[in-house]
């Protein structure tokens, strides 16, 4: 998708992705670009999509000279490096230099984020190329591009991050604020009886988005449901596979 199409569809999503849009506003602009389009529900299209079933697991395999989170470079940004366990986790902070939107980093985050709206979704892509984006490198790439802030490249460790650093990391998917990352366990089928008997503690977690508000989640999940576009998450997969959510803004 060239820079003039991302900014189109960044406009015209523009209903969706204001905090105060009506629902119906939000079906009508979000059906009309492929986001609401029920795809990712489908069950005889997701049954046979190998890519929405794997979400981002494995990538540490997969990737060349994959490095959980990149130490930043600038010098105007400021980090501390925490151990934990094999892992090592890179604190960061939006960059000094970067004015937030209407007050609020989160809306630089999605402003940036629905530029990419339709872009084309790959397993274990490059995260130094945004041509096309796997779920964990989506989030990233919103963050890293629009603040400055270099978060780790797959959604487990993304979803650590959260976990150390958040203010207010929860588990209930209804307590999601607009710009938070939200985290879930592998697909299973759209029948919610798929998840019942899930430990969601320790299954892995698998896929990333970030909330929109509304009920909203841009993210992408796999090559058959479109690359990266926009759903809603309460009843339906995603809620009952819903993990984890946390702001990386509004940190402790």
């Amino acid at each position: 998708m060239g820079l003039k199409q991302k900014l189109f569809a960044a406009a015209a999503l523009s209903m969706v992705l204001s905090g105060c849009s009506t629902v119906s506003q939000n079906n009508e602009a979000a059906t009309q670009f492929g986001g609401m389009d029920e795809r990712l529900f489908n069950a005889n299209l997701t049954k046979h999509d190998r890519w929405l079933k794997k979400g981002d697991a494995q990538i540490e395999q997969e990737m060349k000279d994959y490095h959980v989170q990149d130490t930043p470079t600038t010098s105007k940004q400021t980090f501390k490096i925490h151990g934990l366990g094999a892992q090592q986790l890179v604190e960061v902070w939006p960059n000094p230099s970067v004015v937030p939107t209407q007050g609020s980093y989160a809306e630089n985050v999605i402003s940036t984020a629905t530029m990419y709206f339709g872009t084309p979704y790959e397993y274990g892509s490059d995260r130094s190329d945004p041509s096309t984006f796997d779920c964990s490198d989506f989030t990233r790439w919103a963050f890293l591009s629009s603040v400055g802030m270099d978060l780790p490249k797959d959604s487990r460790n993304q979803a650590l991050y959260v976990q150390t650093y958040s203010n207010h990391p929860y588990t209930n998917i209804y307590d999601a604020q607009r710009g938070d990352l939200l985290f879930f366990i592998s697909f299973n089928g759209t029948d919610p009886q798929s998840y019942r008997n899930k430990n969601k503690s320790i299954e892995e977690i698998t896929h990333t988005g970030i909330y929109l508000g509304n009920g909203k989640m841009i993210h992408t999940a796999s090559v058959a449901t479109g690359g990266v576009r926009i759903d809603n998450v309460f009843g339906n997969h995603l809620e009952w596979r819903f993990v984890l959510g946390g702001s990386v803004l509004d940190v402790k």
